[in-house]
């Protein structure tokens, strides 16, 4: 069996890996490559060898099955056990043609006709001695002791094969995740050259992961940059030594599935219908504040000379402690420049890149071994990067004070993984970070720390402002008026240095920036004020928004005199014109109309109630009174007044059926010239 090893791997962020092995051969012969059983869907859809002589080729590829042991091994005759295994197999074959030596040098051939069991008695215990029992070639039936038998020879073909696909499914099944691909090759011939054989498929992976260390000094902060040194993670979970491999690695997301390709797929078939196919898928102690003078930010800035043509200056007493005796970093920049220090991270790092469209490739220059069940940290770039060192508040975020951040832009020609990232910052560590997929040209802003000697605090009130406008629509009217918003934020630097923030002020919906002290950068769900905050400086910086809001008024609900005394308002306002105010006054006229006709409406129905009432009240004295003189002179009293009340009944009845007709078309009058207002 030949060797073949790893030449090049390709790790993708999908989870797999593209692999390509290469190996020399001379002559026919053989490749072997081991793979765990859930791996091998992978390695069979993806395979492809070559050989790249003119006359070798590979003849064909075989592959453990996917079947259990103890199914393989049902294919055959042999099942022997771990006990009495020559015994066992002496059973199995009777009627065998077998060579035997015997003792020393004595050479038998013949038929196994089985095996004896003698029983002696020695000066100690009974004994129990095998024969095996051959008829000869001479015809003549012989017993040879076990013990006697030096070797056996099988000479029947197909017996042996199975005796040898027996031992290899065993111990092949000692492996109980793992399957072997032997790759068969043909010399075509011409035995005596050496021929390459490439080999390459793809298998699952452990994504590479990414890390940064961003390294800044205060010269590289004044000229606005840092030196980024980014590293991958490889894990070699593979049962081969990548030895002076080449490595690549590639951003991006290729489609890629696990296609069920290994195990056998059988279908069911009816005894007479047509087969049926089964169909295939893919798949933070407080500070009082208050008592602070603080200057308004505006003015401030008005005083001041523009930071864009003002030059940082660091004050001595606001220098930071010198790093610690043990940080490297520290003795390093003690004696090397910056430029020194980039030069020499650089060239450590041999790394090639190569843009794909959709995907963004890293290919690793320098040979990178790294042993089975191993990983290893593996440097994949360096680079001078544009970077400021600023602070940025949220009330969402942190309520009282700022994150201390690094915003970076990727002016390299790179694509910039995720991943965490170390921040250091003149000989010592400032914090940690994520710095997130930057495509070339991206900004973003790496919060590493919380800057608590900067101290923010907010508070805001809301104002109603009068009508300003006035529409009507299905029977209501409008009213428009503004909220005003004003949100006042108080920021005291009690550093000795100049500090440039950026404060996020949170979008509200519907609300528009109509007061600001600068014009703000907008980003999806905030307002971007940057700000620079003098050493020792307290000032307020203050934002109105305002918002457009309403309320509603049913027309219905207004008397004559409401509603006129609304049209007065409306025209004195200008919110209306004269025709609009026409309208809206006859409509009121309409409306003092309708209401004085349901108030008849009204009036009438309580009357006809009362006499309802009263009616039965009548009744049930008619009903107790006797036959004499007394009673029988109520008795026509009261029906004379029935009868008085049933002639109202009739009259009101009447009255009410004109009033409801009235009624009815008054209000669909009323109606039709609501919604034939319309705004000015």
């Amino acid at each position: 069996m030949s060797k073949i090893n790893v030449k090049r791997v390709i790790i993708f962020k999908h989870g797999v890996s593209y692999y390509i092995l290469e190996g020399i051969l001379k002559g026919t012969g053989k490749f072997e490559l081991e793979f765990k059983i859930d791996e091998m869907n992978d390695i069979l859809k993806s395979l492809f060898v070559l050989d790249t002589s003119e006359k070798g080729y590979v003849s064909s590829i075989s592959y453990d099955a996917a079947l259990e042991t103890s199914q393989l091994l049902k294919s055959i005759m042999l099942n022997i056990p771990d006990r009495d295994s020559f015994s066992s197999l002496i059973t199995q074959i009777k009627g065998a043609d077998v060579n035997l030596t015997i003792g020393g040098a004595k050479k038998v051939s013949g038929k196994i006709m089985g095996i004896e069991f003698v029983e002696k008695l020695s000066k100690v215990e009974k004994i129990t001695e095998k024969l095996l029992i051959l008829l000869q070639e001479d015809d003549l039936i012989a017993k040879y002791n076990f013990s006697e038998i030096k070797s056996l020879e099988i000479l029947n073909e197909e017996i042996k094969k199975d005796l040898k696909f027996f031992l290899d499914t065993v111990i092949a099944g000692k492996k109980k995740d793992a399957k072997k691909i032997i790759i068969n090759c043909e010399s075509g011939g011409d035995d005596a050259a050496e021929r390459n054989i490439f080999v390459s498929y793809i298998r699952e992976s452990p994504i590479w992961k990414t890390s940064y260390r961003l390294i800044m000094s205060k010269q590289q902060e004044l000229e606005q940059k840092c030196l980024l040194s980014g590293w991958s993670l490889i894990e070699n979970t593979t049962n081969q030594d990548w030895e002076d491999i080449e490595l690549s690695l590639v951003a991006g997301l290729p489609v890629s599935f696990i296609y069920a390709f290994y195990r056998p797929i059988f279908i069911q078939r009816p005894v007479i219908q047509p087969p049926k196919i089964l169909s295939a898928r893919p798949t933070e102690i407080e500070e009082g504040l208050e008592m602070d003078k603080f200057d308004d930010y505006a003015m401030a800035e008005m005083e001041a000379i523009p930071s864009k043509k003002r030059a940082r200056t660091m004050s001595k007493s606001a220098r930071p402690p010198p790093a610690p005796a043990g940080g490297g970093f520290g003795r390093m920049q003690s004696v090397m420049s910056d430029t020194e220090i980039y030069d020499k991270v650089k060239s450590q790092v041999k790394t090639q890149t190569k843009d794909l469209g959709e995907l963004f490739e890293y290919n690793i220059s320098n040979p990178v071994t790294i042993k089975r069940k191993q990983s290893a940290l593996v440097p994949i770039l360096t680079e001078s990067i544009k970077s400021n060192r600023i602070l940025l508040y949220n009330k969402n975020d942190h309520d009282k004070n700022p994150n201390a951040c690094l915003e970076i832009t990727n002016n390299t020609n790179l694509t910039l993984e995720t991943g965490p990232a170390t921040i250091i910052y003149d000989d010592n560590l400032a914090g940690e970070a994520i710095i997130p997929f930057l495509n070339k040209g991206d900004t973003r802003l790496l919060n590493y720390a919380i800057e608590q000697a900067v101290i923010i605090t907010h508070e805001q009130e809301s104002e109603n402002l009068s009508v300003h406008r006035v529409t009507f629509g299905s029977g209501y009217s409008y009213e428009y008026y503004y909220t005003n918003m004003t949100t006042t934020y108080k920021i005291k630097n009690k550093t000795e240095q100049e500090k440039e923030l950026y404060l996020d002020h949170p979008k509200t919906y519907e609300y528009k920036v109509i007061e600001k002290p600068v014009e703000p950068e907008e980003t999806t769900n905030y307002w971007r004020f940057k700000l620079t905050l003098k050493p020792k400086d307290a000032v307020v910086f203050k934002l109105k928004e305002q918002r457009e809001n309403y309320s509603s008024n049913y027309i219905w609900n207004f008397n004559k005199e409401d509603l006129l005394k609304r049209v007065g308002f409306y025209v004195k306002q200008k919110f209306i014109d004269p025709d609009l105010e026409t309208k809206l006054k006859e409509i009121a006229g309409l409306i003092q109309t309708l209401n004085d006709l349901r108030a008849k409406d009204d009036k009438l129905n309580e009357e006809r109630d009362i006499m309802t009432d009263e009616q039965v009240r009548l009744r049930e004295n008619i009903s107790v009174l006797g036959e004499d003189s007394q009673s029988i002179s109520l008795k026509e009293r009261y029906i004379k007044k029935l009868n008085t009340q049933e002639s109202r009944f009739e009259e009101i009845k009447k009255e009410l059926k004109i009033l409801e007709k009235k009624i009815k078309e008054l209000n669909t009058d009323v109606e039709n010239k609501m919604n034939l207002l319309s705004p000015p």
